[in-house]
C-alpha cells in the first residue's frame, strides 16, 4: 500500500510538467463553418477545440460546394488554425490539339473531352488520351486552369503538322493561336503549325484577321491587313465618351478611337444634354461635337421660402430658392403668406439666377396677409 501511494504521489508531481510541456491545446476554425472528418468519420464542426500530447492528427474540412481542406496538425503547429474556405468553381483543361479524352485514374471513369471544365472539390488524377499522341497523366487541383500541349507519336507528326513561313510587308505582325490564347510568333517567322489551327494576325492600327490552316495551306503566307480608321472626338472640356448604351466609359475628350466598322458613342457632361454620334471608317479624322447646355434657371426670392406655382396658383412646383429647366416661355406664380403674390415670365434667354423681391401685403387686406392673393394682373418678365 505504501508503495502504491508513492507511485501516485510521483505521478501527481509529474502531471503539471506533462501539461506544461507535453500537451498542447488547439482551436481549428473556418469561415464558413465546416464539418470536420478524421479517418473518414465526422467528429465535429468548426470551431473545434482539442488537445495533442505528441504525434500528429489529420483532419479534413468539408462543406458542400467548397474545396475540401486537408489539415495535418502536430504539437509544434500554431495553436490557432483558421481556414478561409474556397468555393468550388471551374477547373479548366485545354489541350493542344483539342478533343482529348479525360479518364479518372482511380476508377477509370471518363470525365469529358477537351476543352472542358470540371467542378471538383478534391484533387484528382486523370489520363489525357488522344489518338496519335502520347498519353499524359495529370494531377488536377480544384479551381486551376491547365493548358497541355500533347506530343504526337512518331509517324503521326508529319500528317498533323506542317511548316509554314509567315511574312508581311507591314513589318512585325503578331500571330496568335486562338485556342491556346497565346502568341506563337511574330513575322517574319517559320512555324510548325497544327493542321486545323485557327490563327489570328494582329498589328496595332490594323484590323485583326482570322485564318484556318488547312492541309492545302501554302508553305509561304504573306500577311496583309486592313488599316483601321482613326477618329478623334472633341467637345467641351470634361466631356466623357461612352459606348452606346451609356454604361462603359472609355475616356474623356479629346479621345482618339480606332474604328473597325460602324459604331455609336454617347458624349456626356454635367449640365448638358447627352449627345449620341455615329462614326464609321469613312468619318472625318476629327469630329467636333457641340453639346447643348441644359437651361437651368434658379428663382430666388427675398425673403426666401416662397411657394412657386404654375400660373393659376393650383399646382405647386417647389419652394424658393427653386431650380428648374426653362426651354421655352414659362410663367410662374410666387406666393408667400404676408406678402403680395408675384407673377413672372421666363424664357431660355433669361438669366440663370432670377432675384424676385416680394412686397409686404397691406395690413387691411386680410386675404393678402393670410394667403398672398394676387392684387394685380401685371406679369414681370425676366
Amino acid at each position: 500500500m505504501k508503495r502504491m501511494l508513492q507511485i501516485v504521489a510521483r505521478w501527481a508531481l509529474c502531471l503539471p510538467l506533462l501539461l506544461a510541456f507535453g500537451c498542447a491545446s488547439f482551436e481549428l476554425s473556418s469561415e464558413p463553418p465546416a464539418d470536420i472528418y478524421e479517418h473518414d468519420e465526422k467528429i465535429a464542426v468548426t470551431p473545434y477545440h482539442f488537445s495533442l500530447m505528441s504525434g500528429m492528427r489529420h483532419f479534413t474540412l468539408k462543406i458542400p460546394g467548397y474545396v475540401e481542406e486537408v489539415v495535418p496538425v502536430s504539437s509544434l503547429d500554431s495553436r490557432q488554425i483558421h481556414f478561409q474556405m474556397e468555393r468550388v468553381s471551374r477547373t479548366r483543361i485545354d489541350t493542344f490539339p483539342g478533343g482529348a479524352t479525360l479518364i479518372r485514374t482511380r476508377d477509370q471513369v471518363r470525365r469529358g473531352f477537351t476543352p472542358c471544365a470540371l467542378r471538383i472539390s478534391v484533387p484528382e488524377t486523370v489520363l489525357i488520351r488522344l489518338d496519335g499522341f502520347e498519353t499524359i497523366e495529370l494531377d488536377l487541383v480544384p479551381n486551376e486552369h491547365y493548358k497541355i500541349e500533347l506530343n504526337p507519336i512518331r509517324g503521326f507528326q508529319s500528317a498533323l503538322y506542317k511548316k509554314v513561313a509567315f511574312t508581311s510587308s507591314l513589318g512585325p505582325v503578331e500571330i496568335y493561336d486562338r485556342l491556346a490564347g497565346k502568341i506563337i510568333g511574330t513575322t517574319p517567322v517559320q512555324l510548325k503549325v497544327e493542321v486545323g489551327s485557327e490563327l489570328e494576325y494582329r498589328r496595332a492600327g490594323y484590323k485583326s484577321r482570322t485564318v484556318l490552316i488547312s492541309k492545302r495551306a501554302p508553305y509561304l503566307i504573306s500577311i496583309d491587313l486592313e488599316a483601321l480608321a482613326v477618329v478623334t472626338l472633341t467637345a467641351a472640356p470634361g466631356t466623357q465618351v461612352y459606348r452606346a448604351g451609356g454604361i462603359e466609359c472609355i475616356g474623356e475628350v479629346p479621345l482618339t478611337i480606332e474604328i473597325e466598322g460602324n459604331a455609336l458613342f454617347e458624349l456626356k457632361k454635367e449640365g448638358y444634354y447627352d449627345s449620341t454620334i455615329a462614326v464609321a471608317p469613312g468619318s472625318p479624322a476629327r469630329l467636333a461635337v457641340e453639346l447643348k447646355e441644359i437651361p437651368y434657371k434658379t428663382i430666388i426670392t427675398d425673403p426666401a421660402g416662397a411657394d412657386i406655382y404654375r400660373l393659376g396658383g393650383i399646382e405647386k412646383l417647389g419652394t424658393s430658392p427653386f431650380k428648374t429647366i426653362v426651354e421655352g416661355e414659362r410663367v410662374f406664380e410666387i406666393k408667400k403668406s404676408g406678402f403680395k403674390s408675384e407673377i413672372i415670365g421666363m424664357g431660355s434667354d433669361s438669366p440663370a439666377q432670377l432675384n424676385v423681391p416680394l412686397a409686404t401685403a397691406p395690413r387691411d387686406d386680410p386675404d393678402a396677409a393670410a394667403l398672398g392673393t394676387l392684387d394685380s394682373s401685371v406679369i414681370s418678365t425676366y
